[in-house]
């Protein structure tokens, strides 16, 4: 049975620890019969495939759905069970509580609890209920209104005006919109608004190290342009405000007692707190961050509520974004300058974006809205079409034909010459050629759904790293070879080096006698070279990522590879993330049933804060 639902797990890219809680769940209930292992086993994996949607929670209504993820799961698993004997037997597991059992009932101390007709686990139930109750308190609290136009927050649309008005005016914002609207323009009037009303010091924070470069990258750029700046103005563009991770924020240190250096007892020595990519905060750092900020600072929260949410539960954006409780405290950017409608490429990115946002992928296989093309008449522009039927071969040359197109094979040559770095430092003469070739490696990637699989990131990457070597001289068959791409998978604060940088590897001279493979990367503005050895560990190739590691991206061009198979992880969120990184080319490879299938089908989003919500504030009203 195991070894079966181990397959649909890997399938589904929960890896092995699925399996493991199933069978640990499964061992400590004494009372367990043996013909109800296998559902509870298919039930806690239906749970952590919603966990992996966003939900917090998974109805247990019969008819809802729960019955189609038990029935995918054992579609994927290649098993035999019968869906109505299963959902007999999770009725019979989660209905009266049992002595002993797994499973409890409303503040039972239970692994899993059953609470208004869902199940949760015990720590989201109680990780909702605490949200809810700190996230009430904000929403009530309210401050005079100061004359935007005196703040200098001028040159903006009156969508993005009104974001920056109810960001002046409350304890918690949210700014939500598509990509491209102008987030990050808006969160750098926020901080000039706050500035000037004297709030301070202003923290700047994302989930990943690429998004934090890149909110304080907007903001200096943005501070730097303003043509009749104030005294503040020019204090803060002396000193513009560094974005950094949320973990490094709060001083995350492992799993040591706290988890957070900075919580209740510790606060945060700050004025206000602007957090970018916010769909990806999970429960767990949402509860970490209301824990640490003082409860007179500001909560600015600014992201795409349509994106992909955290890979761990919780969809704390989406809650508040679609909450009518928190209606007036959510601003909403509707107009996109990333896709620029003139264009008729980024017309077409829009479009298809809007297509799969509306569950009609036919629009995209119809040709009303791609160009349907075969591997070796690829354009990268505008929206294209390539039906796979099921053949891999198909989804290799994709893959092959992106490479060639974005000069992968040119990177390698570019990098072929040694970069001198002294102290760090890239050499002055050779910095123009390093800025060019990051640039050359940042304009497109190959996006997938899973890391393993046939389609998977993994199986990809590998595949074009032996087409780079087979265009080098090297000894041996090295890991990485100068010019490929290089992502950080974990967090390492001490390089400040955080999950999700991207970066290249160059030959570099640092001084010290001919030259060593280096991985670059770009901290704090400058291109810096770090020792492969020390990150072997944290350290994989990028020429292929998966959609979720792919948020925060902004890309001339993706070409997005579906499974050959249809798995519950191909939703109408991670389709409408991975169409929109790209500004003026999308290539979408794989079957129609798939394409059509997973459009159709929406994340689970389950969540029962939103209620919490409501019923929070109305406790305070």
């Amino acid at each position: 049975m195991f070894r079966r639902l181990g397959v649909g797990a890997r399938k589904c890219d929960l890896g092995d620890e699925g399996l493991y809680l199933a069978e640990e769940l499964i061992s400590a209930d004494s009372w367990l019969a043996a013909s109800e292992r296998e559902p509870l086993a298919i039930l806690v994996l239906a749970l952590m495939i919603a966990q992996r949607q966003g939900s917090t929670r998974l109805p247990l209504d019969p008819r809802g759905p729960l019955r189609t993820l038990v029935g995918e799961i054992a579609r994927v698993a290649g098993t035999d069970v019968s869906v109505n004997h299963v959902m007999k037997a999770i009725a019979s597991l989660t209905g009266t509580p049992r002595f002993n059992s797994v499973i409890g009932t409303g503040d039972a101390r239970a692994p899993l609890i059953v609470d208004q007709g869902c199940l949760y686990t015990e720590r989201s139930r109680w990780l909702e209920q605490r949200i809810a109750s700190r996230l009430a308190l904000r929403l009530v609290s309210r401050t005079a209104a100061p004359a935007i136009a005196e703040l200098g927050a001028h040159a903006l649309s009156p969508e993005q005006l009104r974001a920056v008005e109810l960001a002046l005016t409350g304890s918690l914002t949210v700014v939500t919109g598509g990509p491209g609207t102008g987030k990050t323009v808006v969160a750098a009037s926020i901080v000039r608004g706050l500035a000037r009303l004297g709030i301070g010091p202003i923290a700047l924070a994302a989930q990943t190290g690429k998004a934090a470069n890149r909110l304080t990258e907007v903001l200096a750029a943005e501070l730097a342009r303003i043509a009749q700046p104030s005294e503040t103005d020019r204090v803060l563009a002396a000193s513009p405000p560094v974005a950094q991770t949320l973990h490094r924020l709060l001083g995350y240190r492992g799993h040591r007692g706290s988890k957070f250096g900075h919580h209740a007892h510790s606060p945060l020595p700050v004025g206000a707190l602007i957090v970018d990519e916010a769909s990806m905060i999970d429960l767990e750092l949402m509860d970490a961050i209301l824990d640490a900020l003082p409860a007179s600072a500001p909560l600015i929260l600014i992201g795409d509520a349509n994106q992909l949410p955290a890979i761990d539960a919780g969809q704390i954006l989406a809650d508040l974004a679609g909450n009518g409780v928190a209606a007036s405290r959510v601003a909403r950017l509707e107009h996109s300058y990333r896709m620029d409608a003139a264009d008729p490429r980024g017309r077409a990115v829009l479009a298809a974006a809007a297509a799969i946002h509306e569950g009609n992928a036919q629009r995209i296989t119809d040709r009303s809205v791609a160009t349907a093309r075969t591997p070796g008449t690829l354009t990268f522009s505008g929206v294209e079409w390539v039906e796979t039927s099921g053949a891999h071969d198909t989804t290799i040359a994709v893959a092959d034909a992106l490479w060639h197109h974005f000069e992968g094979p040119r990177a390698l040559v570019v990098a072929h010459d040694v970069f001198r770095f002294v102290d760090g430092v890239i050499d002055r003469r050779q910095e123009p050629a390093l800025e060019a070739l990051w640039q050359m490696l940042g304009r497109a990637r190959i996006l997938t759904v899973t890391r393993g699989l046939a389609t998977g990131s993994q199986a990809i990457n590998a595949y074009l790293h032996d087409r780079a070597l087979e265009r080098m001289t090297v000894t041996g068959r090295p890991e990485f070879v100068p010019g490929e791409p290089v992502m950080i998978t974990a967090n390492d604060y001490q390089r400040g080096l955080f999950n999700g940088d991207q970066g290249v590897i160059v030959r570099a001279d640092e001084g010290l006698g001919g030259h060593r493979f280096r991985a670059v990367f770009r901290s704090r503005g400058k291109l810096v070279p770090f020792a492969i050895e020390a990150l072997r560990d944290r350290l994989e190739l990028a020429w292929a990522l998966t959609v979720h590691k792919s948020q925060g991206s902004e890309l001339d061009a993706v070409a997005m590879l579906l499974p050959q198979e249809n798995l519950p992880l191909i939703t109408r969120e991670l389709l409408y993330t991975g169409i929109t990184r790209a500004r003026t080319g999308v290539v979408i490879c794989g079957t129609r049933q798939v394409l059509v299938a997973g459009a159709q089908r929406c994340d689970l989003r389950y969540s029962g804060l939103r209620d919490r919500l409501a019923a929070a504030v109305q406790s305070r009203a």
